[in-house]
């Protein structure tokens, strides 16, 4: 029984990191980065421009003159995304909130509450709006790489030493969790709030669908601060970032579930912890770590009271 329960375990992480991936359309993007990466690894004689990126064939460059691999890309990050996060979304609701709705005590963040079905309708498609236009940006990225365009990965595990890959992969780490405390907060300025961000908070008791069901203009912002460090400020090896966009993506999924989960990092807060951003709004701003929100005194206390017109991170005292 343990190891039938264990390996179902290992079978939702999987299934989340991959519909995780699926719904910010960078299951290309991420599959040519490993490839790449692995390819140069194991080529130890290849010549890296700059540690950059790889240079390619002349039959891959030439291939790469037309505008058929923009299409290709493109498409095939929309597709993949789509069909992965339309079958394994269904199989989490399934298991979830079809099989185990009258166990909801054990399993939800919000035993009580569920999304009204116009609610559940707009999420979903809002989620697939959202993931099409995440598909683009990714697809196009893509082909930036596959050309062999200029970012500050490198592909070569050696081309830097073991400290530096250490050291640059929490820095991206830390640099993605800082960028998403301090622009969620502003989100969470009543000017911003009401005219933007409360769209996402329409879902008082997400689901997976709400991790990307905002307004284009959030969405779009969120992932240009994630494609950035590519034209960055320092080089950071290709394994490392796909990584750190997996647990990003993995835990983003997780926190939008509405499933209570805990995490295997200390560091990592559980879901139930974004779940209460969502129920009460103006609190626990971070993602990854509850660094941000210590810090400024934002996460949601037990005695105060919070509310879509309690502004500010801090409650306020109950009466």
């Amino acid at each position: 029984m343990l190891a039938i329960s264990a390996l179902k375990s290992s079978l939702l992480t999987i299934l989340t990191v991959v519909v995780g991936c699926a719904l910010r359309g960078d299951i290309v993007l991420i599959f040519l980065l490993l490839t790449q990466s692995i390819k140069t690894d194991f080529e130890p004689n290849r010549v890296i421009d700059n540690g950059s990126s790889p240079q390619q064939s002349d039959a891959i460059k030439g291939a790469s003159d037309l505008p058929l691999d923009v299409l290709f890309f493109v498409t095939t990050s929309i597709v993949s995304s789509q069909g992965i996060l339309i079958v394994v979304s269904a199989y989490f609701h399934y298991c979830y909130y079809v099989a185990r709705r009258s166990e909801a005590h054990e399993w939800k963040c919000q035993p009580r509450r569920f999304l009204t079905p116009e609610n559940a309708k707009h999420e979903i498609g809002v989620g697939i709006t959202n993931m099409t236009l995440l598909g683009v940006v990714s697809g196009l990225t893509a082909t930036y790489v596959y050309r062999g365009g200029q970012t500050t990965l490198y592909f070569d595990f050696s081309h830097r030493s073991l400290l530096y890959l250490v050291l640059s992969t929490v820095a991206f780490f830390f640099y993605v969790e800082a960028i998403s405390y301090y622009t969620h907060r502003l989100w969470h300025t009543p000017y911003l709030y009401k005219r933007f961000h409360k769209h996402h908070h329409r879902y008082h008791s997400p689901t997976a669908f709400a991790s990307v069901a905002m307004t284009k203009l959030e969405i779009l912002l969120y992932q240009s601060y994630l494609i950035l460090p590519l034209f960055g400020w320092f080089e950071i090896y290709a394994g490392a970032y796909v990584v750190v966009l997996l647990y990003i993506y993995y835990f983003g999924l997780v926190d939008h579930s509405g499933v209570k989960m805990e995490s295997w990092f200390p560091w990592q807060p559980p879901s139930t912890f974004h779940d209460n951003h969502h129920e009460f709004f103006h609190c626990n701003f971070g993602f990854n770590t509850y660094f941000f929100d210590k810090l400024h005194n934002t996460l949601r206390q037990e005695h105060r009271r919070y509310g879509e017109d309690v502004f500010g991170g801090h409650g306020k005292p109950e009466k």
